[in-house]
């Protein structure tokens, strides 16, 4: 019985989300002309890729009125959706069009197929749910499957939100992008290495520069509590996170056979020496 409400109860508010949508569109409630956000970044990443330290790096170089959506689902206005788990008043304004004037506007997805992400439909209504946007930018984030997996594995994250897709498919799909095999992301895009944003103080630098901020580094040895921290360190390194081994977490599942059954696929190997070149050891799998 209760199922039953449930469902009732998101088919009329769903429902109510479509009127009020198309009741915006046909008052123009939104003004094409007005610039609600200086500048828009999407992020779009596999859980325990970096993506929340990626995440609060990028928003460390920027000054004024920043906001981080985190987490969103596919297909969704993601103020509206906000609201609904963090009804507050702020949010509730914000879904109903009703912008507040941002410098930068970061929204983040995790563990979703780039399709669903880049979804026609959803990208006709973009201005209706986050308002007008000066410029837009495409952050796509990969770190090498090996210490991502391990990551993963350690967590217990081995699913994919997609069932459609297996893991290492959904990887393999975010390493073809990140190539430009495929080209879903149409904003401005931006590529991050994590391994390399993890050790490389110039290669910071230069993505700064692509996103077009003064380059402080601030935030990069932050560690940042969404998911409990690292998945081996927690938050222990908060304040020096330059000082975790994230690219040696593989060793930890080297002989675990479930690891090795999982990263045993030769495109997957492939894709990540033509990324992150050769890993010293994980010869062994190859």
């Amino acid at each position: 019985m209760d199922n039953t409400l449930n469902r009732l109860r998101r088919v009329k508010r769903n429902l109510g989300y479509l009127v009020e949508d198309t009741m915006r569109h046909l008052s123009n409630n939104v003004n094409p002309s007005e610039i609600v956000n200086q500048k828009e970044i999407r992020v779009i990443g596999l859980k325990r890729s970096g993506n929340h330290a990626i995440i609060n790096w990028i928003r460390k170089q920027h000054h004024g009125e920043v906001w981080h959506l985190n987490k969103i689902p596919v297909k969704r206005n993601p103020y509206r959706f906000l609201y609904e788990h963090y009804p507050k008043e702020k949010l509730k304004q914000e879904a109903k069009g009703n912008f507040t004037k941002k410098d930068c506007l970061i929204y983040s997805y995790e563990d979703h197929a780039l399709e669903q992400i880049t979804d026609n439909e959803f990208e006709k209504k973009s201005e209706l749910y986050l308002g007008k946007s000066a410029i837009k930018y495409d952050v796509i984030i990969l770190r090498d499957p090996f210490n991502m997996m391990a990551s993963r594995f350690k967590k217990g994250y081995m699913k994919a939100k997609n069932p459609d897709r297996t893991l290492v498919e959904l990887w393999i799909s975010y390493a073809q992008e990140f190539l430009g095999e495929t080209q879903l992301l149409k904003n401005n895009k931006i590529v991050v290495n994590y391994n390399q944003w993890f050790i490389d103080v110039d290669y910071r630098q230069q993505l700064a520069k692509q996103l077009n901020v003064n380059f402080y580094d601030a935030g990069f040895n932050d560690v940042k509590g969404q998911g409990g921290g690292s998945s081996f360190d927690g938050l222990i390194f908060r304040g020096k996170a330059a000082e975790m081994d994230v690219l040696n977490r593989w060793k930890v599942f080297a002989d675990e056979p479930q690891y090795q059954k999982l990263i045993d696929n030769a495109e997957l190997q492939d894709y990540s020496e033509r990324i992150f070149g050769h890993i010293p050891g994980t010869e062994r799998y190859f």
